[in-house]
């Protein structure tokens, strides 16, 4: 079993690897980019300042 990981792990290019990466840097920080590329709405403005803890 271990040989065969090792040889999974030696046969992936390395660009494959980044791209996962860089797909889960951007998921994990989306809410972010939501808010740099769309602005906070109306919404989203009452909910900060009623539910920030003060």
């Amino acid at each position: 079993m271990r040989k065969a990981v090792y040889r999974l792990v030696k046969r992936t290019p390395p660009a494959l690897v980044y791209a996962i990466l860089l797909l889960l840097l951007v998921l994990a920080t989306a809410p972010a980019f939501r808010l740099v590329l769309f602005g906070l709405s109306l919404d989203e403005l009452l909910q900060l300042r009623c539910f920030a803890p003060i």
